[in-house]
C-alpha cells in the first residue's frame, strides 16, 4: 500500500514528496547509502574494498565507535546532542563486528530519511497492537540491514569482484575475506546482485530429529526480492541423509547435486553447488543454485 510521504533524498537535505511502497523504500535507503559510499570513495581516492564502518562513521556525525562486552546485543547506537556513539560487542568474530556497525549507520540513515514515520504508516492484517510493533520493528530492522548491505558490499564493486571470481561456491570466502563480511551475507549478496540468476541456501542440522537430517534455514533470490510471488523455493526444504548435502557438511570440499524448485505452480531442477562451513554445532552448509542453467 503506497502513502502520501515526504523524505530527504539528497545529501543538501532537499525533501521532496515522494509516495512510497515497500520496494521504494528499500531503493531510497539504498541509494542514500550508495551516496556515502561514494563520498568515502571520492575522500580515500579510489574503490578497492574492504569498505570499514568507521570509513562511514564521521560522514554520518558519528563520534567514535567503542567496542564493549554487550552480552547478547550486536551493538548499540546512542544520540547525543554533539553526535552519535555505536557501542559494538567486542566477543564478537570481526566480519560480525562490521555488519553490527554498518547496521547501526543504517540507523542513522533511516532517522536522516524520516522512514520511520513509513514504517508507523505500514498497514498489517492483524488486529493485535503487539504484533503490529513487532513487524515494524522488523522491517525498520530489515531496512537498516539493506543499507549495511549497500555500506559493506557497494552493488557495483562487488559485482566486479564477483564476475571476476566466477559465481561458484568456490568464490564465497574469498569475496568474504576482501570484503571482511560474512561468509553468509557474501552468499546473500551473490544471490541479490549476480547476473547471472542465482539462489543462495543455508542448510542447517535438525538437531531435533534423530535422522540427523539438514533442515532449509533460510532462502535467498535469485535477485534482490521485494515480493515473495517471484521467490523460488525447494520442493523438499529437509534433507535426510545420506545425500550430497551431507557430503558438503562432513568435508571441507564442495560437491555438485540437482536439486526441485517451485516457483507458483511450476517445479524446475536446477544444478546446485554446496560447501560447508565453519566447526561443530555451528557448523552448516551454504548452497548457491542456479535456475537459468
Amino acid at each position: 500500500m503506497g502513502i502520501n510521504y515526504s523524505t530527504s533524498n539528497n545529501l543538501d537535505g532537499e525533501v521532496t514528496p515522494v509516495s512510497l511502497d515497500p520496494a521504494q523504500a528499500t531503493a531510497i535507503i539504498i541509494e542514500r547509502a550508495r551516496q556515502l559510499v561514494n563520498k568515502s570513495i571520492k575522500q580515500r581516492g579510489h574503490d578497492e574494498p574492504p569498505f570499514l564502518p568507521e570509513e562511514f562513521a564521521h560522514l554520518q556525525g558519528i563520534k567514535k565507535i567503542e567496542k564493549a562486552d554487550l552480552q547478547e546485543a550486536d551493538a548499540v547506537l546512542f544520540r547525543f546532542p554533539d553526535g552519535y556513539v555505536i557501542k559494538v560487542n567486542k566477543n564478537h568474530n570481526l566480519a560480525r563486528q562490521n555488519f553490527s556497525c554498518a547496521h547501526e549507520i543504517g540507523h542513522t540513515l533511516f532517522s536522516e530519511l524520516n522512514l520511520e514515520h513509513y514504517i508507523k504508516n505500514i498497514e498489517y492484517r492483524t488486529f493485535n497492537p503487539p504484533h503490529h510493533a513487532e513487524l515494524r520493528a522488523k522491517a525498520r530492522e530489515r531496512l537498516c540491514d539493506v543499507a549495511a548491505t549497500e555500506l559493506l558490499m557497494p552493488e557495483l564493486i562487488f559485482r566486479k569482484y564477483l564476475s571476476g571470481f566466477g559465481i561458484s561456491v568456490h568464490s564465497i570466502e574469498r569475496l568474504a575475506n576482501i570484503f571482511r563480511v560474512s561468509i553468509r551475507a557474501t552468499a546473500w549478496r551473490i544471490a541479490e546482485v549476480s547476473e547471472e540468476p542465482c539462489i543462495a541456501l543455508l542448510w542447517k542440522p535438525w538437531l531435533r530429529n534423530r535422522s540427523k537430517g539438514l533442515r532449509l534455514a533460510l532462502c535467498v533470490g535469485p535477485g534482490r526480492q521485494t515480493s515473495v510471488k517471484s521467490h523460488y523455493t525447494p520442493l523438499h526444504t529437509y534433507v535426510r541423509p545420506p545425500s550430497t548435502l551431507h557430503e558438503a557438511y562432513k568435508n571441507d570440499r564442495p560437491v555438485k547435486s540437482f536439486k526441485l524448485f517451485k516457483l507458483d505452480n511450476a517445479v524446475k531442477r536446477c544444478p546446485m553447488e554446496s560447501k560447508g562451513f565453519g566447526h561443530g554445532e555451528t557448523r552448516y552448509v551454504i548452497s548457491l543454485a542456479f535456475p537459468g542453467r
